[in-house]
């Protein structure tokens, strides 16, 4: 056997990063690997933008957010994270 350290599996420095990004998401209802176990699946970027738009003190932010949430159920946007809170992008269909 060495002598030496041994890796840790998650060092600070990648923990703070993943913290602060995520990757765009598309809501389980665009995502067809969930076909006929929707209501076994539970999003949790839905659920998280529902619990911030709660959070939130001012009525208009709190409106645009909800507003997001229906957005993003529908498919017209994606959701990542940065730093805790939620940036979107629109997602165009190449139908």
């Amino acid at each position: 056997m060495t002598g030496g350290k041994m890796a840790k599996r998650n060092s600070k420095e990648s923990e703070e990063t993943a913290m602060e990004s995520t990757e765009f998401q598309l809501h389980k209802s665009q995502l067809t690997i969930f076909n006929g176990i929707l209501d076994q699946v539970i999003d949790y970027t839905e659920h998280r933008l529902n619990r911030y738009a709660k959070s939130v003190k001012d009525s208009q932010q709190s409106a645009a957010l909800f507003e997001l949430v229906e957005r993003y159920k529908k498919g017209m946007v994606a959701i990542a994270w940065r730093k805790g809170r939620p940036v979107w992008l629109r997602v165009t269909n190449d139908k």
